[in-house]
């Protein structure tokens, strides 16, 4: 494993684990909080160690070689055009009637996840397709 790739692993691993154990203290807090001001704090807290991954992701992506960094930049386009157009025709669905009807918050909430997980599986498969053409 290259240098870049193992500075990745130390900046996004514990990252990605204050962001599990901020969500999952925000799950059990915030049904027991009152103040406005406290549930805004509690509400916006699992952000930091997100803003830390992201910062993580650039800085690799910027580090890599040219090969990786085109790898990325598809995996990413093809991450962000299928959860845009996923959440995009879940509207339409939902307006339709067609579903179970759910919150915008239940919505808005997952659509990092699902960019951050489409954005692996794209990336494994657009890797894979270049690795078959060496």
């Amino acid at each position: 494993m290259r240098a870049v790739h193992k500075r990745y692993l130390r900046e996004f691993i514990p990252a990605m684990s204050a962001y599990v154990l901020l969500v999952l203290l925000y799950g059990v807090l915030m049904p027991r909080t009152e103040g406005m001001l406290w549930r805004i704090v509690l509400a916006l807290l699992p952000l930091l160690p997100i803003v830390l991954v992201i910062r993580a992701i650039v800085r690799v992506i910027r580090d890599q070689d040219e090969l990786e960094r085109r790898i990325d930049l598809e995996a990413i386009a093809i991450a962000a055009m299928s959860t845009g157009f996923g959440y995009f025709s879940f509207g339409f669905l939902l307006n339709a009637g067609i579903g179970q009807k759910v919150t915008p918050a239940d919505v808005a909430i997952w659509v990092m996840p699902c960019l951050f997980g489409t954005f692996g599986l794209a990336k494994l498969l657009v890797a894979r397709r270049y690795r078959s053409h060496e």
